[in-house]
């Protein structure tokens, strides 16, 4: 599997919703089923969308490194959307003149009340990662250049969402084994991505992004 696809899918893994989500999820009753759920859910529609991607890339022809191929033109595409997202983020300030104060507990949250569904905590899974990031495109189709066996591509595929996913099954596991002391660290957790989170979009898609689109400028110029 090429190296290459577990950094973009280590990159594509910061998405500080799902800790948000998990966080909301690590109280309440039924802690156990509903996180496990939760990550059923995002590994099961990543997994498929990964596969999807990987039939239409081999139908479109845009994988392999051929000269004035689609997969240039592709890899220049996704480049030039994820360096307008950081431009996005960085220009977007948030609001926070009217934002809570988190500091005081306020209750259950809207959020917290519905997930203590177990169906709606597999829906919640779904719903954050069934619209695919260019990251994530970009690893599924590093995956797809390397030209490997179906078995091959299949199981690079699964690697690759495993790591996408860390962020919220390392939390998993941690609930699971000591929920009591986890909840503490995935508050902490969430303070920070809520301080520093955006600053860390930025870097990371203007970096992707920057990758992408000299990687395909020299695929197609080659």
């Amino acid at each position: 599997m090429p190296a290459q696809a577990l950094e973009l899918a280590l990159a594509a893994s910061i998405y500080p919703p799902a800790v948000v989500a998990i966080i909301a999820l690590g109280r309440g009753q039924q802690l156990k089923s509903r996180v496990v759920l939760f990550v059923l859910g995002a590994l099961v529609v990543t997994y498929a969308l990964g596969v999807l991607m990987l039939f239409v890339l081999g139908e479109l022809g845009a994988t392999g490194p051929h000269h004035w191929t689609p997969g240039g033109a592709f890899d220049l595409l996704l480049g030039v959307v994820l360096i307008g997202l950081a431009v996005h983020l960085r220009r977007k300030r948030p609001d926070t003149s009217n934002a809570p104060d988190t500091t005081t507990p306020t209750g259950p949250s809207k959020l917290e009340r519905y997930l203590e569904s177990r169906r709606l905590a597999f829906l919640l899974g779904v719903t954050l990662y069934v619209i695919p990031s260019p990251i994530y495109i970009a690893a599924v189709k590093t995956v797809a250049d390397a030209q490997l066996s179906t078995s091959s591509e299949l199981l690079s595929l699964a690697a690759i969402v495993a790591v996408m996913l860390w962020l919220i099954e390392v939390p998993m596991l941690m609930l699971l084994a000591v929920p009591d002391r986890a909840s503490g660290l995935l508050e902490d957790a969430n303070l920070w991505f809520t301080e520093h989170g955006r600053l860390l979009a930025v870097i990371v898609s203007a970096g992707v992004g920057l990758y992408l689109a000299i990687k395909g400028l020299v695929d197609l110029i080659s």
